[in-house]
C-alpha cells in the first residue's frame, strides 16, 4: 500500500501550524519549541506516525526546524536584527486526564476527566489536512447523563431514543457576552454505515430562567463526527470502564478515610 506524500510546508507555514492535541494541543509549532525545543525535534525525528495527520504534523515540525537552522539574511545580505520573543503561549488550561480520543479524516475527539467537578469534559477539534487546527469547541457533560450514555453505547451501540441533546453554557465569555454549549448525540438508524452523529456547537447564548443558557443565533463554532456502532461501542465503553474505576477509587479513598477517622 503507497504512503501519501506530504507536501513540503514553507518554514512560515510551519511556524504557524497549530497542534491538534498531545502536551502543546492549540498551540503553534512556534509557541511549542519556545516553551520545549526537544519536544519539536521529537515530532520531526522520532515520531512514528499511523495516519495522515500524524505525517503532517511531522512534515511541519521537520520544515520548521529546517527553516530555523538556516541563515536568514535581508535585502543587503546582512543577518536582520533578532525577531521579537515568540507570542505568550495561550493561558494554561487545568490538566484533564484523557479518557478516549476519536480521529477522523477531520475531526478529533477527546474525552477528558473533569471528575472534580462532576462533569466529563469533551473536546473536539476541526482540522484540515496539512493546515492544522480550524476550530475547537468544549462542552462539559453532567457525571449522570455520561453514564446513561456510556451504558447506552457499550451495550447497545445506540440511543433508544434516537437522540440526546445536552445545553450548556457561561453567562460571562472571554468576551463578557453569554456563550452557549450544545452537545447532540443522534442515531440516524439501521441504514447508515456510520449512524451516530457527534457534534458540539458553540455560539451566541441567552440566559434564561434560572441562569441556565440557551443558543441565541447561528453558532460560531459547529464540529461533527459520524462513527460506526463499533466505534460507538469502543467509546461507550472505555468511558463506562474510567467513570467504575473512579468510582471504586472514590469508595476506596471513603472506606480509608473512616478507617483513620477512627482510629485517631
Amino acid at each position: 500500500m503507497s504512503i501519501p506524500t506530504i507536501p513540503t510546508p514553507t518554514y512560515d507555514q510551519a511556524a504557524a501550524f497549530v497542534l491538534p492535541f498531545d502536551k502543546f494541543q492549540g498551540q503553534t509549532l512556534a509557541q511549542a519549541h519556545a516553551n520545549d525545543p526537544a519536544y519539536v525535534r521529537w515530532l520531526a525525528k522520532q515520531m512514528v506516525p499511523r495516519n495522515d495527520l500524524g505525517r503532517t504534523i511531522k512534515a511541519m515540525a521537520a520544515a520548521y526546524l529546517a527553516g530555523k537552522d538556516q541563515p536568514k539574511t535581508n535585502g543587503n545580505g546582512h543577518k536582520p536584527a533578532p525577531p521579537p520573543a515568540s507570542a505568550p503561549a495561550p493561558e494554561a488550561r487545568p490538566e484533564h486526564p484523557r479518557i478516549y480520543s476519536q480521529i477522523t479524516r477531520s475531526a478529533i475527539l477527546h474525552i477528558e476527566d473533569a471528575l472534580a467537578i462532576g462533569k466529563v469534559r469533551l473536546f473536539m477539534i476541526r482540522y484540515q489536512r496539512g493546515q492544522g487546527a480550524q476550530a475547537t469547541a468544549v462542552h462539559y457533560l453532567d457525571v449522570e447523563d455520561a453514564r446513561v450514555l456510556a451504558f447506552d453505547l457499550a451495550v447497545r451501540g445506540a440511543l433508544p431514543d434516537g437522540k440526546f441533546v445536552d445545553y450548556k453554557g457561561s453567562p460571562t465569555a472571554r468576551d463578557g457576552q453569554p456563550l452557549s454549549r450544545v452537545f447532540k448525540l443522534e442515531d440516524r438508524g439501521q441504514n447508515q454505515r456510520a449512524p451516530i452523529v457527534w457534534q458540539l456547537t458553540q455560539g451566541p447564548g441567552e440566559v434564561v430562567g434560572e441562569g441556565a443558557i440557551k443558543p441565541a443565533g447561528q453558532p460560531a463554532v459547529e464540529i461533527a463526527m459520524l462513527l460506526t456502532r463499533w466505534q460507538a461501542r469502543r467509546l461507550g465503553h472505555a468511558l463506562q470502564a474510567y467513570l467504575q474505576a473512579w468510582d471504586t477509587a472514590r469508595m476506596i479513598s471513603r472506606q480509608d478515610a473512616r478507617e483513620k477517622k477512627r482510629k485517631e
